[in-house]
């Protein structure tokens, strides 16, 4: 159960009419995500220790300054600590035209700001890299109120640039990242262009610069499936090259463009699965929250 205290608190962080206008229709869920096993979510940012227990004290093992001089009368104790672990997450968000149409644009904003709330609240550092072909631009705040403010303020310009290819995002940043080091690296986009990157060569290439990152990398795949009661005329902006369409829409139309687009998902799915990668699909906002907390229950349950 959320107090009135813990809700009137995340109102102030979260602007639910720039959340609007941002095409994020529905609540972000307001709780924690752990990915990653064993670690104790303090619910508070900055390095420290812990209290973990009191225990008798032990002559020969404990050291005696160690001893709590606020202890029982008659009985000697000592005071346990842990150091507070936190994990420092990268989240890549692609910021590609592709990534302009509509559903995907609304599904890939509410994954960015789910996931750094989420991730905040689970006591985690986080960093965002909002990338394209000509530049990389990182957000990295002191709280998660300023940190969920300019990236929303960032998405709601509605500015895109060249597609990246996602392995070129990566190599990207391991080389601007040098001396940094990640638990978990989030890559959210439509991966349209790792196509490029199928075959042997494009594998080995994957393999080689997954060698090279510190901590598990993880693709977020955003995709899309149209509403069968989407017909008529409909014009449609393309920013990469910056055009405008009218694209004359029917039922058996929207099937076949699902149906491309199941099969595209299903290639890049399977490339993810020969490496070896945890990875994530979503095409709708319902699908968010579930799935990324599905995720974080098959890596604990494997890992821990």
């Amino acid at each position: 159960m959320r107090t009135k205290e813990d809700k009137s608190s995340a109102a102030t962080i979260l602007d639910k009419r720039r959340l609007q206008a941002l095409g994020v229709l529905l609540p972000i869920k307001l709780k924690s995500l752990t990915f990653l096993p064993g670690r104790h979510p303090l619910g508070r940012a900055g390095e420290g220790m812990r209290f973990l227990r009191s225990r008798p004290y032990e002559p020969g093992e404990d050291n005696p300054r160690n001893i709590d001089k606020f202890s029982p009368p008659g009985q000697v104790w000592v005071n346990d600590f842990e150091a507070e672990v936190r994990a420092s997450i990268v989240l890549l968000c692609d910021m590609s035209g592709s990534m302009a149409f509509q559903p995907k644009d609304n599904v890939r904003n509410l994954s960015l700001l789910q996931l750094t709330y989420s991730l905040w609240r689970a006591s985690d550092s986080i960093r965002t890299v909002l990338y394209t072909s000509e530049e990389g631009e990182f957000f990295s705040e002191k709280n998660l109120k300023t940190q969920m403010e300019k990236l929303s303020r960032r998405l709601g310009q509605g500015s895109w640039g060249e597609g990246l290819n996602p392995l070129e995002a990566l190599k990207s940043y391991t080389l601007r990242s040098r001396g940094n080091r990640d638990d978990l690296i989030f890559l959210i986009s439509d991966f349209v262009k790792l196509s490029e990157s199928f075959g042997r060569q494009g594998t080995q290439m994957w393999r080689a610069v997954l060698r090279r990152l510190s901590g598990d990398f993880v693709p977020v795949i955003v995709s899309f499936k149209l509403s069968d009661d989407i017909v008529g005329s409909v014009k449609l902006w393309d920013p990469e090259r910056q055009k405008q369409r009218l694209i004359y829409l029917t039922p058996s139309r929207i099937r076949k463009i699902n149906e491309k687009e199941m099969q595209r998902v299903l290639k890049v799915e399977n490339f993810f699965r020969s490496l070896g990668l945890d990875y994530l699909i979503v095409r709708h906002e319902r699908d968010v929250y579930p799935q990324l907390s599905k995720l974080t229950g098959l890596r604990r349950r494997r890992k821990s």
